[in-house]
């Protein structure tokens, strides 16, 4: 799972207990032999003791990412819990994006009532903090208006991101045929598509995946284009 132009996880990575990215580094032995490590970036400031992960070898944690990705692919029972924690994350982002909605609706509502009165005034010849606050209500609706754009942009973006079971079991199951036949940029960009954040505790020894339900989508979509051009 080595990658010359980059750790696999960089990016990925967080320190759980410490609520913090965990970076690629490395040591040489030698002048010879190169061990990769990824590391706390608050155990690197604050000192070693201060937490419970400090570092992990990067290839032991890039495998075993790897080798979760492939057996989900093979298990129906975590195909079932990959989809059901997709959607739970997509359900979460869609009531939060809703809440964001509803309150500008509200606030729009209201700023509008109080340009209607600022209008007054200001056509009564009382133009002075009137005509300010105007100017700073209508750029409010405006920030307001495409904000309001941008969420419903990803709403529709929500929509199309749902899976089933069948896509995820088809985007995982036959994950080597179309890994195997990468380079290591591509396989870093892959992972990078499928996995949105990695995260170890050090302390409990625990590491969880969280995937990217529309990378597993885009997979799916690269594993049909791989096929067709096999065929081809």
């Amino acid at each position: 799972m080595r990658n010359r132009f980059g750790a696999l996880l960089k990016g990925l990575l967080r320190c759980v207990p410490c609520q913090c990215a965990m970076v690629p580094t490395h040591t040489t032995r030698d002048e010879k032999r190169r061990y990769r490590y990824y590391v706390c970036c608050s155990a690197q400031k604050r000192g070693w003791h201060t937490c419970p992960s400090k570092s992990i070898p990067a290839g032991e944690i890039e495998r075993y990412v790897m080798d979760q990705i492939r057996d989900i692919g093979k298990d129906p029972a975590l195909v079932r819990e990959t989809l059901a924690r997709a959607v739970i994350r997509i359900d979460e982002e869609r009531a939060a994006l809703e809440a964001e909605r509803w309150g500008l609706e509200r606030d729009v509502g209201r700023w509008n009532d109080e340009i209607r009165t600022s209008l007054v005034v200001v056509n009564n010849g009382q133009n002075g903090t009137s005509l300010r606050r105007l100017a700073d209500l209508q750029e409010r609706l405006r920030i307001a208006e495409q904000r309001g754009t941008e969420i419903q942009h990803r709403l529709a973006a929500l929509d199309q991101e749902r899976l089933t079971e069948e896509e995820v079991a088809g985007a995982l199951g036959s994950f080597d045929s179309v890994w195997n036949a990468l380079s290591p940029r591509e396989q870093a960009r892959i992972v990078h598509l499928l996995v949105e954040r990695v995260d170890y505790d050090g302390g409990r020894s625990t590491i969880a995946i969280t995937f990217h339900p529309s990378g597993l989508k885009a997979l799916a979509a690269e594993q049909c284009q791989h096929t067709l051009e096999k065929r081809a």
